[in-house]
């Protein structure tokens, strides 16, 4: 795995939520398009980790069967030896054992740290995801607003003309009843 890498897409996306870390709204900073770009890098970058997992998961497999095959050609290859090498055999043996031992932590280890480092990916890509999703929200919430103000606006000039029209029609049908009147 490349370490550099994964520095740069966490880099871009650490980019992307250092305007909500710094009280910034993202939202009064980028239009449509870059907001757009910044959810395809989002999830550019997840697709990324998912795979890098992936890789990892497999990487991890054939390290445990390596381990395995060692282990079973180790058994396997162990001779009967004759009563008089009993004490070599057993030196030999345990070293053996040592060896595959040490060989089994080590990969143990790696297998270990490898799955902290999935954990510590999914957690971050997790964090990031809810802030994004927490920013669609907020947009939708706005734009929602500002659909409901603008029908608020356009009620009121509506009922002013239609005020205003009613008015006009009261006055008419006044100098009508008026007019008959006077007839």
């Amino acid at each position: 795995m490349e370490p550099l890498a994964v520095d740069d897409d966490i880099c871009i996306l650490k980019h992307e939520t250092a305007y909500t870390a710094a009280g910034e709204s993202p939202v009064s900073v980028c239009a449509g398009d870059e907001s757009v770009a910044s959810h395809f890098a989002l999830v550019t970058a997840y697709e990324d980790i998912k795979k890098r997992l992936r890789d990892t998961e497999r990487e991890n497999t054939l390290l445990r069967r390596r381990v395995k095959q060692l282990e079973d050609k180790k058994i396997a290859s162990r001779p009967e030896a004759p009563p008089s090498e009993g004490p070599q055999y057993v030196n030999k043996a345990f070293s053996a054992y040592r060896g595959i031992y040490i060989e089994k932590e080590d990969l143990q280890m790696e297998l270990n740290k490898l799955k902290k480092e999935k954990s510590e990916s999914e957690r971050l890509l997790m964090e990031q995801l809810q802030a994004k999703e927490l920013e669609l929200l907020q947009l939708k919430t706005e734009m929602e607003t500002s659909q409901v103000m603008k029908s608020l606006n356009s009620s009121q000039d509506y009922w002013q003309m239609d005020r205003v029209s009613s008015e006009h029609k009261i006055d008419k049908l006044q100098e009508e009843l008026e007019r008959m009147t006077v007839e």
